[in-house]
């Protein structure tokens, strides 16, 4: 159905910003549980291809782009130290799932067994090493680039100024990065061969992440006006 991809896709992320705002309200470990659980999530739906206002996309765009802005949120509210903190765990914690699930595909399937060919598909890392171990690599350096940058530009500008701008423009170099990153790492040279094709794959994919970034960007200004964080003096604490 015309349009429908595009519906799911507004309604996918308002209850993912809801979400967050949520997490918000109730204290930064729950900001952090929702950052791991969009890390791990993410990493299984980006195996989804999909269309959205005519470009092919992946599932986990929208969880992708809310992990950033959790960890703005962390940044904003409870200093960079935090924010950081919640890259490594979300890191430690994707990585953890991926070893541990190595573990389950090694038993052997009894008679009754549907579900080992479809889990060996998607999760086995000798299958696609290198776009699991560039996935991984590329995530975390993003992560931390834009912790970095939105530190960096906040305490530029001032704190109470220009949110709006230290948020997306993080966003706009960290995902540039990863974005570059990953597409040569683990996608050049076997799926893409060429110049033109790596630069329209990175345009296009840089494009995509800043879009939904940007449009994720009002729920960093609510947890602000609704005053769901925790006052500066608790910056840094559980």
């Amino acid at each position: 159905m015309t349009g429908l991809n595009e519906l799911i896709f507004i309604v996918h992320l308002l209850a993912a910003g809801t979400l967050l705002l949520a997490a918000a309200r109730a204290g930064r470990v729950w900001i952090v549980a929702l950052v791991v659980t969009c890390t791990l999530l993410m990493n299984i739906l980006v195996m989804k291809q999909v269309t959205l206002f005519g470009l092919a996309v992946t599932g986990g765009n929208v969880l992708y782009a809310m992990v950033f802005l959790a960890n703005d949120v962390l940044n904003e509210h409870y200093g960079r130290q935090a924010a950081k903190q919640a890259v490594l765990i979300g890191f430690a914690a994707g990585l953890g799932a991926m070893v541990l699930m190595q573990f389950g595909l090694w038993y052997e399937p009894n008679q009754f067994d549907e579900a080992q060919g479809r889990l060996e598909y998607f999760f086995r890392v000798a299958a696609f090493p290198r776009i699991i171990i560039a996935s991984m690599l590329s995530y975390l350096l993003a992560q931390l680039l834009n912790t970095t940058c939105y530190h960096w530009i906040r305490t530029a500008t001032g704190a109470n100024r220009l949110m709006w701008l230290r948020s997306n423009a993080s966003t706009w170099m960290s995902q540039a990065f990863d974005t570059v990153l990953f597409t040569t790492a683990a996608l050049a040279g076997t799926v893409i061969n060429s110049w033109v094709e790596w630069r329209d794959a990175v345009l296009f994919a840089w494009l995509i992440k800043i879009a939904v970034a940007a449009a994720a960007t009002p729920f960093l200004y609510l947890t602000t006006w609704r005053r769901l964080c925790p006052r500066d003096s608790q910056r840094g604490q559980f």
